[in-house]
């Protein structure tokens, strides 16, 4: 029962930053045009790193660069990026949240930091 509650305020939680950023464009590649090769954004690169993260079980790590990025330099694509970590991490079953050291519980704390530091 309490992580069905839990669950229902991840949920709820993950939809009110979304609306935030509602009508927001995903992010766009760009090409040098000197040099005819791919230059990823810092946000890029940190997405790329994330989901790396995510897909080896590192979620502590994941979680860490995706703070220090936002301390050093809030941004709204930093939240998107916020957001679609936990929203990714939050599709885990208990079994493999605990396989990676982590809780539907650090979820949560970690979206109520995200509102705090976006004031949402």
């Amino acid at each position: 029962m309490e992580n069905d509650y839990i669950m229902k305020i991840i949920k709820t939680t993950l939809q009110g930053l979304a609306y935030v950023l509602k009508g927001k464009q995903s992010m766009e590649n760009s090409i040098d045009e000197n040099t005819n090769n791919l230059v990823l954004t810092e946000e890029q690169a940190l997405r790329l790193t994330i989901i790396k993260y995510i897909n080896e079980c590192k979620i502590n790590e994941a979680e860490n660069l995706l703070f220090e990025a936002i301390y050093s330099h809030k941004s709204p694509e930093f939240l998107e990026l916020a957001l679609f970590f936990y929203e990714e991490i939050n599709k885990f079953s208990l079994d493999k949240l605990i396989d990676c050291n982590f809780s539907k519980e650090e979820i949560l704390d970690g979206l109520n930091t995200i509102k705090k530091i976006y004031n949402v």
